[in-house]
């Protein structure tokens, strides 16, 4: 009994182990700052507050001052009135106000998925 017991606790340290060593080795998405370009939407602008990067990138975080962000972003969408058609559009701008990143979703919470993905990708 005490030989199944000594390797029950070895199989435990080494999953521990290992577990740990692998944690250590992923590393969390980087901190990225944005600011929201005042030509946005007001409605996208609050979902995006309220519900989009708090939920789909935690590592997000806006900032009132455009010149510490990192990026701009604006975000709208078309007539709600034609809800079949309704379209939210992210536009990511770096530091020089240069598009680099811009996104048409139906649905907003894929739209905020495609602008973290973007911004997380980057070095």
């Amino acid at each position: 009994m005490k030989k199944l017991n000594y390797k029950i606790a070895s199989v435990v340290l080494l999953a521990g182990i290992a577990g740990a060593s692998a944690s250590a080795q992923s590393t969390p998405p980087r901190q990225v700052s944005v600011a929201i370009d005042p030509r946005s939407s007001e409605e996208g602008e609050a979902w995006l507050l309220s519900r989009g990067f708090p939920n789909l990138c935690p590592n997000v975080s806006v900032v009132r001052d455009g010149s510490e962000a990192e990026y701009t972003l604006l975000t709208t969408w078309s007539d709600p009135s034609r809800r079949l058609l309704l379209h939210y559009y992210i536009t990511v701008y770096d530091k020089q106000g240069k598009v680099v990143f811009s996104t048409d979703k139906h649905e907003a919470k894929n739209a905020a998925k495609a602008a973290c993905q973007f911004m997380n990708g980057q070095k």
